[in-house]
């Protein structure tokens, strides 16, 4: 049965467009369009444009949105393979994790 829940997640993720990744990954984290909007220095209509598909994004603005959100440049791109994606996903976690566990080690001596 969770081979089926996980097929749906990934046609899911495989209709997305570049907008609808951005709108999944902002609501991921719980914050709303104006938030995204003030850490890019945007403006909220920017973001709202960007998720419904009106415009996209440069290539800059996708690699801070990506920072922002915690999801590999990738997952923005309407090709990528979402199993690859969901590995990318989760080695970039690790990733902020270790530097976390490295911060507090350095603060131990």
């Amino acid at each position: 049965m969770s081979n089926i829940k996980n097929k749906q997640s990934l046609s899911l993720h495989d209709k997305l467009n570049v907008g609808g990744r951005i709108k999944k990954a902002r609501k991921e984290i719980g914050i709303s369009q104006k938030q995204l909007a003030g850490q890019l220095r945007i403006s909220d209509k920017a973001v709202s444009s960007y998720e419904v598909g009106r415009t996209t994004p440069s290539f800059a603005t996708i690699k801070k949105i990506s920072k922002l959100v915690h999801k590999p440049i990738s997952y923005f791109d309407e090709d990528s393979d979402p199993q690859s994606l969901d590995l990318q996903i989760k080695i970039k976690t690790i990733e902020k994790e270790l530097l976390e566990i490295k911060k507090l080690l350095k603060k131990r001596k």
